[in-house]
């Protein structure tokens, strides 16, 4: 069922239309290989021909649609191949960034840590997707953010949609109390500035999805390019 997302003030409506769409491809309320119509999605959305169509072809830029000429636009099946390189970039920089945290965090960044941890493992006991990966980007986004490397977090959440859909399906397929003890023990090494064994954490942290594809490639084949 197609979600529709509160407008925010001043939020243009080609920016609104491309949020609520994310928003939904990631949850796969639209799912990979729908077609997109459009039709039916502009009275829900509120918004004209022209701001819809901008976010279709950013959106067609980002790998997430794919504009067919004459033929119409379908929501990209997932691409084991290209997740795994945003899957490798986030790795790669996270690690670097969990390096960084032991050396400037202070404690009240880490308590904000530890705050996120028990909110998100309320709202994974109720099995609140929205609320999970809510909870799982804006711990990462504390790391890019503390660092003031705001151009790496614009460079991994450009294409971050592309990894959380497949978040989404292993939350569905798979126990999530390894992903919740990784985020703990990340927290444990940055409180005791051990650079090696955090940097070390968040590499394996990321690595999870490749325990998981095989799982949700079987409970989902139809989503996945061939």
């Amino acid at each position: 069922m197609f979600d529709v997302l509160e407008r925010n003030e001043k939020e243009s409506a080609k920016d609104y239309v491309l949020r609520v769409m994310i928003d939904n491809i990631v949850s796969c309320n639209l799912e990979p290989g729908e077609k997109i119509e459009e039709e039916n999605l502009l009275p829900l959305l509120g918004v004209s021909r022209t701001p819809f169509r901008e976010a279709s072809l950013e959106l067609d830029s980002r790998r997430l649609l794919e504009i067919k000429p004459k033929r119409g636009t379908y929501v990209s099946l997932i691409d084991t191949g290209l997740v795994e390189e945003v899957r490798h970039l986030r790795s790669t920089l996270e690690s670097e960034l969990a390096r960084i945290a032991c050396r400037i965090f202070t404690p009240e960044d880490i308590n904000l840590l530890y705050e996120n941890l028990v909110l998100w493992k309320m709202y994974m006991e109720k099995k609140d997707e929205k609320h999970i990966l809510l909870y799982d980007k804006s711990f990462h986004a504390v790391f890019y953010k503390r660092a003031r490397l705001g151009f790496w977090y614009e460079l991994s959440e450009r294409y971050a949609p592309l990894f959380d859909r497949t978040t989404i399906l292993s939350l569905r397929v798979r126990p999530t109390s390894k992903i919740l003890s990784d985020h703990e023990e990340l927290v444990h090494a940055i409180e005791k500035r051990d650079e090696a064994r955090a940097g070390a954490i968040a590499e394996s942290h990321m690595s999870r999805y490749l325990e998981n594809i095989p799982q949700i490639i079987q409970a989902y084949p139809s989503y996945f390019a061939k």
